[in-house]
């Protein structure tokens, strides 16, 4: 029997995922001979990030609705300012993104050019605005490096069946049939199982599940991964989807895979099979029972090696691999852990871990690991470092890991460090004791500062996880965190912040009348609905928690270097981060080495302008249109959780009641070199066209009423800090 393991579209590029190897691994070690593997979530972003697709994306827009056809007109609405965007940036960029792209993923993918930071920052800039260029030719879909979202809500699955088909705005329909379906028939599998772990994943992977059937109807298709243990005895529901879809596999899957795949292969009945959703020949949904998941230390190290490697978008892997699954806290009233992994918290030995790490260095040649795992337990933080040490291993990971305050003392941190740990990400959610106690986290807000310290003085860079708007907690309690991270800044160096949402697997949704929840909001339509926006009696209003957290990220893009725009697409690409710290050895060198190194200091004595800027005359205040767009609180509209598009309902209120933006004239400008665009005012846009290498630094700004000069002349140095000026003789 041939049996095809798939991740499909869409997750992020930097590094595989778990879940696929894992199976494999499993598969193989019992048996299984026949087993393929396709990563189609690297293949469709390697597929759309060419130069060739990109092309066909750039006609098709062009034969729509044009720029031309905005720019005549005497207002715009919401909607036509977010096309305005769009087709002005593509206007302007969108050749030159195309042309360059395969640049761009090589720069990624090489190492010298990967670290040199100006280089590094141009190529992740121009893969972003290749998916943009892309999700135009599907607009409203939105596809990122972090995301993938239709007008189509995943909460309904009427919506999700109903994007299968729309061959405007899916995507994915073209590149399963140009791209993966030839790859599949050629292997021709008689079982195809699928890990599903985001809802972003959603969509393409039923679009997928549609042409198999189409393509081959006996072929067993089933669904696992994090996301079914929401959604998948909703799904089961719609009979529909027993037409795409044979079984699904709740909890853990290696166990429950090989049962399928042997009883499949003997012809046998499925009533047996543990963990199994299916459905019977008379149409009746079956749920098997649930068993006790494996003893995950007779697990077999993952098997990354059918995978395209060679085809991430960093110029080093980073590994993952799970010490441990469950968390050995289990307390947090709002986590869901249990919902995803199953019951239990289990480990496998230290010597497993690390032999794990071993023979993956050795067979792929990999120095980088991300152990993913819920927190790092106190016995193997102690362990773990030592056994890397007497192996001499030679290797560098990270890890999420608790506040434990008595167990991660300054010698254990120091053994992590030395190890090579570079990195730790903690769940501080808030420095309110009161909060935590609420959370059940079980830390101390005091100590939890006085060990992100020592953790940051040991050479290990800090990130934290924080919550706001957990029910009960004030404004001002929110502020409190926020003060005492910035108080702290010298020793954080990221930090993730999300408004609180509830989840109904959750322990708080099941005792929400403890947590002052009043009333909780049912979407009617909304048949997968898994998060609930809600009102309380006490603490902040929802629309307080959205203001609280807009507050936050104001604040930390003012603070902290990597949340500065320069660094954002750094921020977000977390193994991207990661070997950057392992580059430098410390966040310090990092700091110092790169991220606070100026440009461009200095203002030429004889400006002149960039030979690399190309620039756009617009109608409109492309700067203004940002920033409204970007001051959207979809928050207040309507809980999205799962999207951030905005509904064509709430769509058409915000074109009826938003003023319309004007007609006032801006200057367009993209960066050949570094990736960037910027809107500039026609005031502006004098003085940099005055920058012409023939006049001096006060004969360009000459021209600037006296009571103005000096906001000219600081204008000018801006442009020079931005790259916008030719470094020829300088002057301070």
């Amino acid at each position: 029997m041939k049996v095809m393991l798939v991740y499909p579209p869409q997750g992020h590029f930097t590094q595989p995922y778990l879940s696929i190897p894992s199976l494999a691994a499993y598969l193989r070690a019992n048996g299984v001979k026949d087993v393929s593997v396709l990563d189609l979530n690297i293949d469709a972003y390697d597929s759309f990030l060419t130069k060739a697709r990109l092309t066909r994306s750039l006609e098709r827009v062009r034969a729509g609705e044009g720029l031309a056809s905005l720019e005549a007109r005497e207002s715009l609405g919401f909607s036509e300012m977010e096309r305005y965007q769009l087709l002005s940036e593509i206007a302007l960029s969108g050749d030159e993104v195309a042309s360059r792209i395969e640049e761009a993923k090589t720069v990624l993918r090489d190492r010298n050019q990967f670290y040199d930071y100006q280089r590094y920052l141009w190529a992740g800039r121009t893969l972003e605005q290749g998916l943009r260029l892309f999700s135009a030719e599907y607009a409203p879909t939105k596809l990122s490096a972090h995301g993938f979202v239709m007008r189509k809500r995943i909460e309904r699955s009427s919506d999700i069946v109903a994007a299968i088909d729309d061959e405007l705005e899916n995507p994915y329909l073209e590149y399963f049939r140009e791209r993966a379906m030839p790859r599949i028939r050629e292997l021709d599998p008689d079982v195809i199982g699928i890990s599903v772990t985001f809802p972003s994943q959603a969509i393409p992977v039923m679009t997928l599940c549609k042409l198999l059937k189409q393509w081959k109807p006996t072929v067993h298709i089933t669904l696992g991964g994090g996301l079914l243990a929401y959604v998948a005895e909703k799904l089961a529901k719609r009979p529909e989807v027993w037409s795409l879809i044979d079984s699904f596999v709740l909890l853990e899957g290696e166990g429950p895979l090989l049962r399928l795949i042997q009883e499949l292969d003997a012809k046998k009945n499925l009533s047996k099979i543990p963990n199994l959703l299916w459905c019977d020949e008379h149409g009746s949904v079956q749920k098997n029972d649930q068993t006790e998941p494996l003893d995950i230390k007779t697990l077999p190290t993952p098997d990354f090696g059918d995978l395209p490697l060679e085809k991430y978008f960093s110029p080093e892997l980073v590994l993952p691999l799970a010490a441990t699954r469950g968390c050995y806290w289990g307390k947090c009233v709002f986590c869901t852990l249990y919902t995803v992994i199953g019951p239990g918290y289990r480990g496998r030995t230290t010597e497993q871990t690390v032999d794990d790490m071993r023979i993956l260095k050795e067979r792929h040649g990999v120095k980088n690991f991300y152990l993913a795992i819920e927190d790092l337990p106190p016995n193997m933080a102690k362990a773990f470092p030592r056994e890397i040490l007497n192996q001499k291993l030679g290797v560098h990971w990270w890890a999420d890991a608790r506040l434990e305050h008595e167990h991660f003392t300054r010698d254990v941190l120091d053994d992590m460090r030395g190890s090579g740990c570079v990195r730790l990400a903690f769940g501080f959610e808030s420095s309110n004791n009161r909060v935590l106690d609420r959370m059940c986290k079980g830390i101390d807000a005091a100590k939890s500062v006085e060990l992100i310290r020592r953790v940051h003085d040991a050479g290990i860079s800090v990130t934290l996880y924080v919550m706001i708007g957990f029910p009960t907690e004030t404004r001002e309690e929110a502020r409190g965190t926020l003060r005492t991270i910035v108080e702290n800044e010298r020793w954080i160096q990221e930090v993730s912040v999300r408004v609180f949402y509830l989840d109904e697997r959750s322990e708080i949704f099941a005792r929400r009348a403890e947590f002052d929840i009043a009333e909780i909001f049912p979407d009617a339509d909304a048949d997968l609905q898994v998060y609930y926006d809600f009102r309380t009696s006490s603490g902040m209003s929802r629309r307080e928690a959205r203001d609280a957290y807009l507050e936050f990220t104001r604040t930390l893009r003012s603070h902290f270097p990597v949340f500065q725009n320069t660094n954002m697409l750094y921020h977000e690409l977390k193994s991207h981060y990661f070997l950057y710290l392992v580059r430098h050895g410390s966040w310090q060198a990092l700091k110092d080495e790169v991220l606070d190194r100026p440009a461009t200091p200095n203002v030429p004595a004889v400006p002149q302008r960039s030979t690399r800027l190309v620039t756009r005359e617009l109608a409109f205040d492309r700067g203004e249109i940002d920033r409204r767009l970007g001051a959207i609180d979809s928050f207040t509209l309507r809980p999205r959780y799962q999207s951030d598009l905005i509904d064509d309902d709430d769509r058409a209120r915000l074109d009826g009641e938003l003023p319309r933006e004007a007609r006032s004239p801006s200057t367009l400008i993209y960066d050949r070199a570094s990736g960037e665009l910027r809107a500039i005012t026609p005031d502006v846009a004098e003085l940099l066209d005055r920058c012409d290498g023939a006049r001096t630094l006060e004969q360009v700004v000459e021209v600037v009423p006296q009571p103005h000069r000096d906001a000219a002349l600081a204008c000018v140095r801006e442009m020079a800090q931005a790259g916008m000026l030719e470094a020829k003789e300088l002057v301070r």
